[in-house]
C-alpha cells in the first residue's frame, strides 16, 4: 500500500498581521465599494490572525500586468517549491536523485517549461526523472496531488515519487476589481509551498498509508470557485452558497466513500481538512458532527498561513503529524474542496 514519508513546506519573507492588512485593504476598497464599512468586519470572521505574501504591501499599491504577476510567479514558486522539497527530502534522509517521479501541482500562475523543469535543473535531479504538472484544481489541488502520487506508486511501487504543491495567490489580486469576491479574497488568501515523498509498497522507507481516495464533481456546480483569466491577470471566483452547497452533500460524500472501507467517521481519530474559511470548517463540522479538537490543525493553519489554496491540505497534514502524535492504527479523512466544484477524499492509516 502506498505510504505518505514525509512533508516540508516554505513560506515567503514577508508577513503580516491580518489587521495591516485589514487597514490596507478599507482604505483601498472605502471610495469606491459602497458596502465597505459593512463587509471590514470579514477580516475577524475569516479568523486568519497572520499571513505570508511574496511581494511586500507597497506592491499592491498600484495595478500590475499579468506578465509582472506571472514573472513574480515563476519566481517564487521556484524558489518556494525548492526550499520545501530540501526540508521534505533532509527528514527522509534523502537527495533529489534518489526521486523518480516529480508530480507538480499550482493553478495560480502558468509556466512553459513549467515550474517542475526548473526545479529538476536547479536541484539537480536525475536526468530520466519521470515528470506530471497538473493546473487548474485549485484547493484541492494537495489532495488531489496524493490522489495521483498514490495511483503512481501503486503502478510502480518500487519507485519514490514527490509531490510539491505551490500557490502565490496574493498576486491575483485585482487592483481596479472593487467587486466582493475580490474584498473578501484579499481577507484570506496567502501564499505558500509544500512537498510530500509518498513511497510504494517495495521501498525501504515507513509512513501513513494511504488506503483509499474517492474524487467527486458535482453537477452545474461550475461558477461557485475558480478564476476569471483578464489582461491584468486571474481575478476569483468565490461564491457565498459553498458553505450551503456543502452542508447539502458532504455528509452523503464521506458515508459513501467511508462504507468502502466499511469504518463509520466513529471509527476516525484525526481530520485534515482544508480551511477554505472559517465557514467553510463550521459547515464541515455541524454535518459530520465533529468536536472541536477535531479541527485543531486546520484551525491552526488557517489562523498562522491563511488559506493558500493548494498546499493548505498539506501544511495541516505536517502539523498533524508533528504536534498531534498519531498512534500506530490511527485512522485518518483527508477533505478538500475546489473549483468543479469538487471534493477529494482520502482515507490514511497510521
Amino acid at each position: 500500500m502506498p505510504r505518505l514519508v514525509t512533508v516540508g513546506t516554505a513560506v515567503p519573507p514577508y508577513c503580516f498581521e491580518q489587521q495591516e492588512i485589514r487597514e490596507w485593504v478599507h482604505q483601498h476598497f472605502q471610495e469606491k465599494l459602497e458596502c465597505t464599512q459593512s463587509l471590514i468586519g470579514v477580516f475577524d470572521n475569516v479568523h486568519v490572525h497572520r499571513r505570508f505574501f511574496c511581494v511586500p504591501l507597497e506592491w499592491f499599491e498600484r495595478p500590475h500586468t499579468f506578465s509582472e504577476k506571472n514573472g513574480e510567479y515563476i519566481r517564487w514558486s521556484e524558489r518556494l517549491s525548492i526550499e520545501a522539497i530540501e526540508r521534505c527530502l533532509e527528514k527522509a534522509d534523502l537527495g533529489p536523485q534518489d526521486v523518480d517521479h516529480l508530480v507538480f501541482v499550482s493553478t495560480s500562475g502558468m509556466s512553459t517549461p513549467s515550474i517542475d523543469a526548473r526545479i529538476i535543473n536547479r536541484l539537480g535531479f536525475g536526468t530520466h526523472t519521470k515528470r506530471t504538472p497538473i493546473f487548474g484544481l485549485g484547493c484541492a489541488g494537495g489532495a488531489t496531488g496524493l490522489t495521483h502520487c498514490r495511483d503512481l506508486a501503486r503502478g510502480a511501487p518500487d519507485q519514490r515519487i514527490l509531490l510539491v504543491s505551490v500557490e502565490l495567490s496574493s498576486l491575483t489580486f485585482q487592483f481596479t476589481d472593487y467587486r466582493k469576491s475580490n474584498f473578501v479574497a484579499s481577507a484570506l488568501f496567502a501564499d505558500g509551498a509544500a512537498a510530500v515523498l509518498i513511497c510504494g509498497d517495495t521501498c525501504p522507507e515507513e509512513g501513513i498509508h494511504m488506503v483509499d481516495c474517492m474524487s467527486t464533481l458535482w453537477p452545474n456546480t461550475l461558477d461557485l470557485m475558480g478564476w476569471k483569466f483578464s489582461e491584468t491577470g486571474l481575478s476569483v471566483i468565490f461564491s457565498p452558497t459553498i458553505p450551503k452547497v456543502l452542508d447539502q452533500h458532504i455528509k452523503e460524500n464521506v458515508f459513501e466513500f467511508l462504507q468502502r472501507s466499511q469504518i463509520s467517521l466513529q471509527d476516525l481519530d484525526h481530520f485534515v481538512i482544508h480551511p477554505g474559511g472559517a465557514k467553510i470548517l463550521l459547515a464541515l463540522r455541524n454535518a459530520l458532527e465533529l468536536s472541536e479538537e477535531k479541527l485543531d490543525s486546520s484551525r491552526f493553519v488557517l489562523e498562522n498561513y491563511g488559506n493558500m489554496s493548494s498546499p493548505t491540505i498539506l501544511f495541516i497534514l505536517e502539523h498533524l503529524m508533528r504536534a498531534s502524535s498519531p498512534e500506530k492504527a490511527d485512522w485518518g479523512l483527508c477533505i478538500a474542496f475546489g473549483p468543479g466544484f469538487s471534493s477529494e477524499l482520502i482515507l490514511l492509516r497510521w
